[in-house]
């Protein structure tokens, strides 16, 4: 009786993550390991898991991971702007990086931004993952919103352009740090255009158009504000600059702004 031997190839699963290093893969599925390997899910767990507690992996969602190049080993992650990508694409999720992330992208960040700020279609939970923060902020409007698909630093990505991530952080100042620190944003942002900065807060709630030309006075950004003049003076009623304070202020009547915040914009 003849007997047959089969042999058993034995996964190597640390030359795998060496490399996707090596053919400039971003990250891998857990159906792409299966497929590289061969490998069982129980044995896939096992070594994803082995790889993680050394710092060669980290997992954003469950079924994707990113592989950690040593320069960042320290790290035991890789920023955001290099695989929020493909975590999104994964999650079948729409998104821009935005608010000061984005300003951060276009050279406006005046200070280090300590999270990293995400508009999502849908609702995506919040998470830490070692020093990177990701923030999600869901809209259902993201279809309306102007953004652009650009080469970060080892990945492609799409972030809010200049004229949106303007109206973002005039519409939700606290994604940008309060008023004080937005003016200071839009005075850096680039590439302003007047008339698109118009069309895009049209679309928002009435107030934001007021707000945005005013805020834009005062930092002193090199933009025309005459589409947003002509927008403010069409709204029928005052603004308030701070709608979560009740307390009035000086009222500009250019912006029909009541000025009920204190806002200084660093130079």
């Amino acid at each position: 009786m003849r007997c047959k031997i089969i042999f058993v190839k034995r996964i190597d699963f640390e030359s795998l993550w060496d490399q996707l290093l090596a053919e400039g893969r971003g990250s891998i599925t857990s159906s792409e390991i299966r497929d590289d390997t061969g490998g069982s899910a129980e044995a896939i767990r096992a070594a994803t898991s082995n790889a993680i507690a050394k710092g060669l992996l980290f997992s954003p969602t469950k079924g994707l991971y990113v592989p950690v190049p040593p320069h960042y080993r320290s790290w035991r992650v890789v920023p955001a702007d290099h695989f929020i990508d493909a975590m999104m694409a994964h999650l079948d999720c729409g998104y821009y990086v935005g608010f000061l992330s984005a300003a951060a992208h276009w050279g406006a960040a005046h200070q280090a931004v300590q999270e990293y700020q995400v508009v999502v279609d849908r609702h995506v939970l919040d998470r830490d993952i070692e020093r990177v923060r990701l923030r999600f902020h869901q809209t259902r409007h993201l279809r309306g919103r102007d953004s652009v698909r650009v080469s970060g630093p080892e990945a492609m990505l799409v972030v809010a352009t200049p004229n949106q991530c303007a109206v973002d952080l005039v519409a939700s100042p606290r994604w940008g740090g309060g008023f004080s620190n937005v003016a200071t944003v839009l005075a850096e942002l680039p590439d302003l255009d007047g008339e698109r900065l118009a069309q895009l807060a049209d679309l928002r709630a009435r107030p934001i158009a007021q707000r945005l030309g005013w805020l834009l006075e005062q930092a002193g950004a090199e933009v025309d504000l005459g589409p947003l003049e002509l927008l403010a003076r069409s709204r029928t009623r005052t603004a308030l600059l701070d709608a979560r304070q009740t307390r009035g202020g000086d009222r500009d009547t250019r912006w029909k702004v009541l000025v009920n915040a204190h806002v200084e914009a660093d130079s």
